[in-house]
């Protein structure tokens, strides 16, 4: 099970009609989906979500994720509060041999391919 978040800024290049290609760049042999406002990559048992979220709540929780970055800029932190979006990438598929470890890195490459995205971990709010 892992989680990702991309916390963007208003001038971020990032759009789920970006990311479908890119993804499906990365894993061939996977079947990608869209619905709304998630992609879904899938092989086999597993599988892995990226989705676009929005909302107060989604600006509360992405300022408590700022506070904890050591080392962010003030002027960046705000920028990424003020937005009020943010994509989060994640799987509750087990993963106990960790072999899809590498399809999650794989995510979180995508996600930092974007100008104006910054992919943390939500759990221990650090740059990934």
């Amino acid at each position: 099970m892992y989680r990702a978040c991309g916390l963007i800024k208003s001038d971020t290049n990032f759009s789920l009609d970006a990311a479908l290609p890119l993804l499906q760049a990365k894993y061939p042999g996977s079947t990608i989906t869209r619905a709304g406002d998630q992609i879904t990559v899938a092989k086999g048992n597993w599988s892995i979500a990226l989705a676009v979220v929005s909302g107060p709540d989604v600006r509360d929780e992405t300022q408590g994720i700022v506070d904890k970055i050591a080392g962010l800029e003030q002027v960046d932190a705000e920028g990424y509060v003020a937005t009020g979006r943010r994509v989060e990438a994640w799987t509750d598929d087990p993963d106990p041999f960790m072999e899809h470890f590498n399809d999650y890195l794989g995510m979180v490459e995508v996600l930092k391919s974007f100008r104006g995205l910054l992919a943390v971990d939500p759990k221990e709010p650090g740059v990934l």
